[in-house]
């Protein structure tokens, strides 16, 4: 009946007005945010030899079960014989429980501190690119659990990371967080 055309461009419309009817002037975030908290996390993957920490700061948009983190990461990758430091931003659904599972995804930008070098000709690299520096991208599920004040959290998750790199580098990992909570 309708040309996915049409409806996709009345959709766009229909976005781009509300973001246009906005008073950017005087958006306030904070009427539509509030902090969550920053964690310490724990990541491993004993099977790849990938092991690293990661530091995140949390925000929840108000009243609502979505939840977004940032965070920065080191980590030596086996897979890659390399180590790294990474950006990385999480968005999530979880409830404001006190045991909450959650799912989410985001993406990461993962840089190499020990690049290899293709003309090396005493490395026994098994990827030409191996080592290099890349962007990956993350699907993860978990259970968060917080003290009934809400002012600590303990986090059990799993996630699988898909690299720009050759498909069989993507890897899993298992993480243990603890972090400061929210107050509601």
């Amino acid at each position: 009946m309708f040309n996915k055309n049409v409806i996709l461009c009345i959709s766009c419309l229909f976005l781009a007005g509300q973001v246009f009817a906005v008073d950017w002037e005087n958006f306030k975030g904070e009427d539509y945010e509030e902090p969550a908290g920053a964690s310490f996390q724990l990541l491993a993957n004993p099977q790849d030899n990938i092991y690293g920490i990661a530091l995140g700061d949390g925000t929840w948009l108000k009243n609502t079960p979505v939840f977004g983190d940032f965070a920065l990461s080191l980590f030596s990758n086996g897979i890659e014989d390399s180590f790294y430091s990474g950006i990385s931003m999480t968005i999530r659904l979880m409830p404001h429980w006190r045991f909450a599972p959650f799912i989410g995804g985001g993406g990461s930008y993962n840089y190499s501190w020990s690049q290899s070098s293709a003309d090396d000709t005493s490395s026994t690299l098994e990827f030409e690119d191996q080592g290099d520096s890349y962007w990956g991208y993350h699907a993860e599920a978990g259970l968060r659990i917080r003290r009934p004040d809400g002012r600590m959290l303990f986090e059990l998750m799993g996630r699988y990371v898909f690299t720009t790199l050759e498909e069989d580098r993507n890897y899993w990992l298992a993480g243990i967080s603890v972090g400061a909570g929210f107050v509601e």
